[in-house]
């Protein structure tokens, strides 16, 4: 379903469901590293998110990493992004709070969004990475300059149009993509990729709850050369970026995740999050074993006095339809 869609239905994330279930979410948790055990009991798995959301780690704003050369705006918002992709179910809890503290408060209507590559370390929208790009636009989109792909890249291997860079000002357009820029659609202004087929598997957004949590079903990310494994996420409010993150994870879960099919073999891994040069201990994923699935949470804590230069976008506009802030 496409946000704008949704969001002239009625007013969601303000009434979402399970919020009541939230009350010891009051703060955020010291949080673990790695695995954590859940009471081995049969609760349902929004109940079983929401709690390892209570022990999750971060009391101090997450730090701002790249947006990475795979984004773009998609305009979906769902919660399940899995679409035909195999591997590993990862069930998500991320909860927005404003400010530094457990005490923070959380960030009712931020919409939160998501993205990461699949089982073989593909991402939507450039299943022919290291091909050329020339002429392969959407409606109304100029084609952004041609750039020579490394000869036999591996897969998922960076998009020819340039490379990631720390995301100070996520409308700064560090990739290089001739000033090609989202609409509107999560925001205004954030400079984009320009995507080589219509794939939008693993990609979406939520609108954050009374209590600034979203759900996501997605998949265990595979890896690619140069990278640990790692999701993205970007949090918007009033369509400016507030907040461009990587959330990663534990490298011992990921060597169990990655010996099983549809997995590339780990013994080929060569970057783990020690050598990964994006890798931020704050934003590593607090992850429990639910059946044959992962759950995994986080808190991820926003400036909202202290947001990126520009990212505000154009000046016009500024509130959600709906009146969704």
């Amino acid at each position: 379903m496409s946000r704008r869609r949704a969001l002239t239905v009625g007013a969601l994330g303000l009434a979402g469901a399970g919020t009541a279930g939230l009350a010891g979410l009051a703060g955020c948790g010291a949080g673990g590293r790695g695995e954590t055990r859940l009471p081995p009991t049969d609760i349902p798995v929004e109940a079983a998110t929401l709690a390892l959301l209570g022990a999750a780690r971060t009391c101090r704003p997450s730090r701002q990493l790249a947006q990475g050369p795979y984004w773009f705006d998609v305009d979906r918002l769902r919660s399940d992004i899995r679409e035909s992709r195999q591997g590993t179910t990862l069930q998500l809890a991320l909860r927005v709070v404003d400010g530094a503290g457990c005490g923070a408060r959380p960030v009712p209507g931020a919409v939160v969004e998501v993205w990461n590559c699949d089982a073989t370390g593909r991402y939507s929208g450039f299943e022919g990475a290291g091909r050329s790009v020339e002429g392969q636009t959407r409606p109304g989109r100029p084609a952004p300059p041609t750039r020579p792909a490394p000869p036999g890249p591996p897969l998922g291997w960076p998009n020819p149009l340039g490379v990631e860079l720390p995301a100070g000002d996520p409308t700064a357009d560090p990739m290089g993509y001739a000033n090609r820029t989202s609409d509107g659609s999560y925001s205004r202004g954030d400079a984009e990729a320009q995507p080589g087929d219509e794939s939008t598997y693993l990609r979406g957004a939520q609108i954050a709850d009374r209590s600034g949590v979203v759900r996501f079903t997605t998949i265990y990310p595979g890896w690619y050369v140069g990278r640990a494994p790692h999701l993205h996420a970007k949090v918007y409010r009033d369509r400016r970026t507030v907040l461009s993150t990587q959330l990663f994870l534990d490298d011992a879960v990921s060597d169990r995740v990655y010996a099983a099919a549809p997995y590339r073999p780990r013994d080929a891994r060569s970057t783990r999050n020690a050598s990964d040069a994006l890798f931020e201990q704050s934003t590593l994923l607090t992850l429990a074993r639910y059946g044959d699935a992962y759950l995994g949470a986080i808190n991820l804590a926003v400036d909202l006095l202290d947001v990126p230069p520009g990212a505000a976008g154009p000046a016009s506009g500024g509130q959600y339809p709906g009146g969704v802030q």
